[in-house]
Order: C-alpha cells, then sequence, then structure tokens
C-alpha cells in the first residue's frame, strides 16, 4: 500500500515539473509577449524617424509577430535617446534606430556612452549624404560653393541637423579636400534633420548637408536642389539620378550613412535571437526591398554579431580621422 502511495506521489510530482518546464517554455517563446517601444533617436520627419517607420510598415505588411509603438527622443545628438536607452537596462521592450553617433558622440567627448552601453541588434540600411539648396539658390552646383568659401570661407552658411555627425564631416572632408580654412567656416547646427530642412526652406542657410532620403521629398516637390552625394557611384533614385558624386567632382570623399536598431545593455539573448531569425528573413522579403527603393536607401543588414564586429571595427578605423578632421582626441 505505501509503494503505491509512493509511486502515485512520484507521478504527481513528475506532472509538476513537466507542467513548470511547459510554462517556462511558453514564456520564452512568446516573445514579444507585449507591444515594443521603437524610438527614432530624431525628430519626427527626420532619417532616423523615416527608418523606424518603414520599419513598422513593413512588418505589418510582413505580419510579423511584433507590435512597435514609435517615439521621438530627440536633442543633444542623438545623447537623449542613448541615455533613454541606458536607463532601460536589462528591458527586452525598447529598441533605438541609430546611427553611428553611438560611437562617434563619446570619440567627440559629448557622451559617456558608448558602443558597450548598447545591445547592438542589427544594421539594417545604409544612404548618403547630399548638399542642398533651395531651389531658387544661386548656387548651380557645389564646385560654386566651394569657389566661394576659397574666396571667403565665411560667405556661405551651412547647416546641419546636429554635431558631431556625418552631415558636418561632408562639410568638412570635402571642403579640406579643396584647401579651405575650415575653421573659418560658417556651420550651424540644428536639432534634427527634420529642422534642418525648415531652416533651409526658410532661408535661414544657404546650403545644408543631410542625408539623401531627408533631401529627396523637398527635391522631387520642386523645393530644393541636390548638388551632389557622398556615394561612390552615381545613384539611381528619382531625385539624385543626375546628380554628380564627390568623386566625379575630383575630390575622394565617401561617406555611407548607415543606420541600425540598438536595444538596451543587459538586453537578453532570446530577444536578440527573435530579431535575428525575424530581420533576417524580413529583409528578404519584397516589401522590404521596394521600401527601401522608395527612400533611396540601400540594404545593409547585418545581424547582431556581425553587426557589433562592425562597430568595434568603424570605431577604431575613424579614431584617425575624428583627431585630424576635428581636433578631438580620446583614450
Amino acid at each position: 500500500m505505501k509503494l503505491a502511495r509512493w509511486i502515485a506521489l512520484l507521478a504527481v510530482v513528475a506532472i509538476a515539473v513537466s507542467a513548470l518546464a511547459g510554462c517556462a517554455g511558453a514564456k520564452s517563446s512568446k516573445y514579444p509577449a507585449k507591444s515594443i517601444e521603437l524610438v527614432a533617436a530624431g525628430s519626427p520627419g527626420g532619417g532616423l524617424d523615416t527608418a523606424a517607420r518603414v520599419l513598422d510598415d513593413v512588418v505589418k505588411k510582413e505580419k510579423v509577430n511584433a507590435n512597435f509603438v514609435i517615439t521621438n527622443k530627440e536633442g543633444g545628438g542623438g545623447n537623449v535617446a542613448r541615455s533613454y536607452l541606458v536607463e532601460k537596462k536589462g528591458d527586452d521592450y525598447v529598441l533605438i534606430y541609430e546611427s553611428n553617433r553611438v560611437w562617434l558622440n563619446n570619440l567627440m567627448g559629448t557622451t559617456q556612452y558608448s558602443i558597450e552601453d548598447t545591445t547592438p541588434i542589427a544594421r539594417t540600411t545604409t544612404e548618403f549624404e547630399a548638399w542642398a539648396v533651395k531651389a531658387d539658390s544661386k548656387y548651380k552646383t557645389a564646385q560654386d560653393i566651394i569657389d566661394a568659401v576659397k574666396k571667403d570661407p565665411a560667405s556661405v552658411t551651412f547647416g546641419v541637423g546636429t554635431i558631431p555627425s556625418d552631415d558636418q564631416f561632408n562639410i568638412l572632408r570635402p571642403l579640406m579636400a579643396k584647401g579651405v580654412d575650415v575653421s573659418k567656416v560658417k556651420l550651424t547646427a540644428f536639432r534634427s534633420g527634420g529642422d534642418l530642412m525648415t531652416n533651409l526652406l526658410g532661408g535661414h542657410v544657404d546650403v545644408i548637408s543631410t542625408s539623401v532620403s531627408e533631401a529627396a521629398a523637398q527635391a522631387e516637390a520642386g523645393k530644393a536642389r541636390i548638388l551632389t552625394v557622398s556615394s561612390d557611384k552615381r545613384l539611381t533614385g528619382k531625385a539624385v539620378k543626375d546628380t554628380p558624386t564627390w568623386k566625379e567632382l575630383g575630390i575622394d570623399v565617401v561617406i555611407s550613412h548607415w543606420r541600425g536598431l540598438f536595444g538596451p545593455p543587459g538586453m537578453s539573448a532570446a530577444a536578440v535571437k527573435y530579431w535575428d531569425d525575424t530581420l533576417g528573413k524580413l529583409v528578404k522579403t519584397k516589401s522590404w526591398t521596394d521600401a527601401l527603393a522608395k527612400m533611396e536607401q540601400e540594404d545593409a543588414y547585418l545581424n547582431s554579431a556581425a553587426f557589433k564586429d562592425y562597430l568595434l571595427k568603424e570605431r577604431e578605423a575613424n579614431k584617425p580621422i575624428i583627431e585630424k578632421f576635428v581636433g578631438q582626441k580620446k583614450p
């Protein structure tokens, strides 16, 4: 009789353990079990905001098991968004869209946070930088602007979304290559790409350096003209197919402006794997390809491991560039 009771008891324990294991498995397989906050590290209408909304749109079209709630945290050249991300340490339900500012700002000394204070999830897209002017600007070509600043570096007012940024380097590097004293160039930084375009169209700056996707809509609408792009070869988009590269103008400058997803530090391995699997499939869909073509961007997908490796190598490769062109040195 006692033996029967022990057998019965062991059976109950086995069932309970099995049930608990099943619950644990179900919990891990449910990710994402709730909405995910997708933070664009810039203002509405800017390049990072556009990237976030395109991803959200493709996720919906492809019926991916993920629901985004998009928010914007602008300011500080992305530092506001990254500080927020650090505060969310270990939270699987927060992602930000950011650019190379994730390491650039640290090298420039504007923030204590760098790559190590994030969980790299994926590099998704890349595009290139552009110089743009108002449609009725007296400057017809990028060479016109270069000639003007060579005569008088303060004669042209340049605008960028933030400092430091690829926008900034897309002004400094070409001008320095042409022997311009960039310390005397008038360069105004705004809160974001959206503010930058508003100030160009409002006549507050003469020329802006911005991403092609941010300039394309206004160029197609006839409100702005794109004078040059930072790609290594001619782009094919409607707004830029007739626009020369820096190389075509005799300036050896190429600037690739990528955008990627980051999670908070301490994000779980299960969540990272989910995004590796999900985004790896998503970037192969027609929805994704069509969306990038519409944005004048190119696919640049790297999974989490490859992206982290890329970031570390990119940071090391750019340290001497930061020192040379900006004069900032970090150990």
